[in-house]
């Protein structure tokens, strides 16, 4: 089984990041490998659709089609993982449980690695929101001090 305790820490840090920044809500939203952030956060990949969330409050989520989900729990790494059946619906109703403010994604004009995020993608999961208000921000205000205090 592999050791997930580099990303773990890579993890907790991020979170560190979260409530420094006041950010209430970190979602990595990927498909078959699609968001390079996933090799870093949270370390495991998906094949089909799935996301990964983490809260200023230390709280990591994931959503995961039930072929994923062994090897997303198996990680150690989330407090929950919700094998979905509509993965819009089930995304949403995570994210609207924890009713945040702020939002970081995986999108970026100056660094590459923080822009996994695909337009349509976005636009999909702004959607699936049914309109509920929030502030979307880039995971570039913080994965880049996340990688440097977790160099390999």
């Amino acid at each position: 089984m592999k050791d997930y305790s580099y990303h773990k820490k890579a993890i907790d840090d991020m979170i560190g990041k979260l409530k420094e920044l006041d950010i209430d809500l970190y979602v990595i939203i990927t498909a078959e490998g699609c968001d390079p952030m996933t090799s870093f956060i949270p370390g495991v990949d998906t094949v089909g659709s799935g996301a990964f969330l983490f809260t200023k409050e230390g709280k990591k989520l994931a959503t995961a089609s039930s072929i994923d989900a062994q090897d997303v729990e198996e990680s150690g790494l989330f407090d929950e993982v919700v094998r979905y059946q509509s993965y819009d619906e089930t995304l949403a109703e995570m994210v609207l449980s924890l009713k945040p403010r702020r939002i970081a994604l995986d999108y970026s004009e100056n660094v590459p690695f923080c822009d996994g995020l695909t337009m349509g993608k976005y636009e999909k999961f702004v959607k699936s929101l049914g309109g509920y208000a929030f502030e979307a921000c880039s995971a570039d205000l913080f994965i880049p001090d996340v990688q440097e205090m977790n160099k390999q």
